[in-house]
């Protein structure tokens, strides 16, 4: 048998040996094998990052070998064969992309190869979904061939411990991948493994992020948008915080038809909290590391951005201008304290900051009022910039009714005093907080 012509067939024959057939002999170098070890200190408790993968293993098929030739389906659930067959690069299995496979590890330490190709350049994402054993810890693995060298490079890998899914991602150009399982612990000979290999032709630049170890990494307030490219897709973000602070966390995500979230963990990637999509919620944080990970629970848009912005907490707000129509916009003193006039509309422009004055960068604002007819409440949401500047309107507010009326000597100004409040998941302190409310004026000198 042809270990290299069972490993690729007619894959990449045609690549590499410029269409030559295998059945002339031709001879293919060994790969050479990897250590697929893991550091024990990189291990991850199972009772701490929840699993969502989902795959169809309905749908699940056996790998193949894949000769000139097509031979026929071997039997997998055999330890005579698992202990020769496919345990090593050179005898990997061929498997396509999008489909789901399953196969046995039936000795620990035992590992398990399998190879694809691909075509156009794009995004791997390769899944995992384990024996749930808190005696069997399987873990990934992802390698590129170099066809210059016959080397496996660029490992990508996936550690957690047992009973948790292993995901990775990669930016691949088209190639030749190896995917490799192997036993960190344990092996079961009955309840097999499944996994898949997807391939993402539009993802964000933020990728490959779909594990802990891979995550970007963020200090202070930041805000990204990202793309979900799958429905398997994790974008990971690991925060590291100074000082105990209390935070914004602001989550939206305006694609139609999908649900998504964010999963906040401690250093230990034990859970502390979710956020559903387009919501903000306050967290008091302790100073250390964290990581965020944004999941789908139902469908994905790879075009499609979500928007995670975490900044201070937002406790006082400085306004610095409320403009309105011509003629009446600006301050004026009615005789109940100099305030910003305004009628049919308003662009409220100031400044978030925090408990300590400085800014709050990227948190949810919120501007109201209260007209006095009806109190009827007209409000406008915006988002503070890196410096905690932000700017809010207001259209078509209905008219004033004039219940108050201040005597210019000129004129008679007929007005309401109306409420403006300002708040970020909460009222914020603030230097403006009422407006007179202009209705008309009747001319009548004196």
């Amino acid at each position: 048998m042809y270990k290299k012509v069972i490993m690729v067939g007619a894959l990449f024959f045609s690549t590499i040996l410029s269409g030559v057939s295998s059945a002339q002999g031709v001879s293919v170098p060994s790969i050479p094998q990897v250590n697929l070890s893991t550091n024990a200190a990189e291990k991850i408790s199972a009772e701490n990052v929840r699993n969502i993968s989902k795959l169809n293993i309905a749908e699940a098929a056996k790998p193949k070998e894949s000769a000139k030739g097509a031979l026929q389906e071997r039997q997998l659930h055999t330890s005579a064969v698992q202990a020769t067959y496919n345990d090593n690069p050179n005898n990997a299995l061929t498997i396509g992309t999008g489909q789901v496979y399953y196969d046995y590890i039936t000795v620990e330490g035992g590992e398990k190869w399998y190879t694809f190709q691909t075509t156009t350049a794009g995004k791997l994402t390769a899944i995992l979904q384990t024996v749930q054993s808190a005696s069997v810890d399987y873990d990934l693995h992802l390698y590129r061939l170099d066809l210059d060298t016959y080397q496996l490079v660029e490992e990508y890998a996936s550690t957690y411990g047992p009973q948790m899914n292993e995901q990775l991602s990669r930016i691949a150009p088209a190639g030749i991948y190896y995917l490799a399982v192997n036993s960190y612990a344990g092996s079961d000979d009955t309840n097999p493994f499944y996994f898949e290999v997807l391939e993402s032709p539009t993802y964000d630049n933020a990728e490959p992020d779909d594990n802990y170890a891979y995550a970007n990494v963020k200090t202070g307030a930041f805000q990204v948008s990202q793309t979900i490219d799958n429905d398997f897709d994790q974008d990971w973000i690991k925060y590291t915080v100074s000082a105990d602070k209390q935070f914004t966390i602001s989550f939206t995500n305006p694609a139609a038809g999908t649900t998504y979230q964010v999963d906040i963990y401690n250093q230990n990637l034990s859970l502390l909290g979710t956020i559903t999509q387009n919501t903000s919620t306050d967290f008091n944080i302790s100073a250390g590391t964290y990581y965020f990970r944004v999941i789908s629970l139902s469908s994905s848009n790879a075009s499609q951005p979500y928007t995670l912005s975490i900044g201070s907490k937002a406790t006082q707000v400085t306004v610095n201008n409320v403009a309105s129509d011509p003629g009446v916009s600006g301050k004026v003193n009615y005789g109940y304290g100099s305030k910003y006039r305004i009628k049919n509309y308003i662009t409220v422009s100031g400044v978030a900051k925090d408990s300590t004055g400085a800014a709050a960068a990227y948190v949810p604002i919120t501007v109201v009022i209260q007209t006095t007819i009806n109190n009827k409440v007209y409000s406008a949401a915006t988002t503070t910039d890196a410096n905690g500047a932000f700017t809010a309107s207001i259209n078509n507010i209905q008219p004033a009714s004039g219940f108050y009326s201040y005597d210019n000597w000129v004129s008679i100004h007929y007005f309401d005093i109306i409420p403006l409040q300002i708040n970020s998941n909460s009222t914020l302190s603030s230097n403006e907080t009422s407006l007179y409310h202009f209705a008309y004026s009747i001319y009548s000198p004196h």
